[in-house]
């Protein structure tokens, strides 16, 4: 029989999923209590990054078609998803960082250094509704859909900013906003800086190129099938 320390260690275990599931569901629901947890606990934070995780996981289930494709081994596909979600992971902490550097532009004193593992947590549940970034890679929608998810994901930031922080809703929304656009310029100049050694990382990780639109994914599913239909 299991001892109780044992069971409470199951326990923890079992109720990590279910954290992540109330996290999330209460985040897409702009849930006040949700955000403040992320802002100022620690197992909600675990739980939140975890989020952010699983959020880079969905959206490479969708570009997987690719690496079926052409057939690739199984541990490249794993790592594969393991690599976009620590991408993800990384965004949220440039996106939080970024918000944080600018907050004192805000004149308000309410962000500042010891804030950051707060500002991580939230912005990372903010990443919840990318959790259906899977979907992105259907041929006709895919792109909307993920603007929208790209969207709401900003409208989560600048909520959680101001429900976990208590920030007025023109600093959240400049925190946040302002955060975004110096991460995004940030990422996109060392993506651009560094792009040919990072595109090697990611081909030796994964086997196969995964910067195809919807349309080209499926036009090359279209053509392997017809290759394989008259063999």
């Amino acid at each position: 029989m299991y001892s109780g320390p044992m069971l409470a260690f199951l326990a923890d275990i079992a109720a990590f999923p279910l954290l992540m599931l109330a996290l999330a569901g209460g985040a897409m629901g702009f849930s006040v209590e949700a955000f403040a947890r992320a802002a100022h606990s620690g197992e909600a934070q675990t739980a939140a990054l975890t989020i952010a995780f699983l959020a880079g996981v969905s959206e490479m289930l969708g570009q997987s078609v690719i690496l079926v494709i052409n057939r690739v081994a199984l541990y490249r596909f794993l790592a594969s998803l393991a690599f976009t979600g620590f991408t993800y992971v990384l965004t949220a902490l440039a996106w939080a960082l970024s918000a944080v550097a600018v907050a004192p532009l805000t004149r308000l004193g309410v962000l500042g250094p010891h804030e950051i593992a707060g500002v991580f947590g939230v912005v990372s549940l903010a990443f919840a509704p990318r959790l259906f970034g899977v979907f992105s890679i259907a041929p006709y929608f895919g792109q909307a859909l993920g603007n929208l998810l790209e969207a709401f994901a900003m409208a989560l930031a600048v909520f959680g900013l101001h429900a976990g922080f208590g920030l007025p809703l023109h600093a959240a929304v400049f925190c946040g906003g302002a955060g975004w656009l110096l991460s995004y310029g940030v990422r996109s100049y060392l993506g651009h800086l560094l792009a040919r050694p990072l595109g090697r990382v990611r081909l030796f990780v994964s086997g196969s190129a995964l910067d195809k639109t919807p349309k080209q994914i499926i036009e090359d599913l279209a053509r392997r099938l017809g290759v394989e239909g008259d063999t």
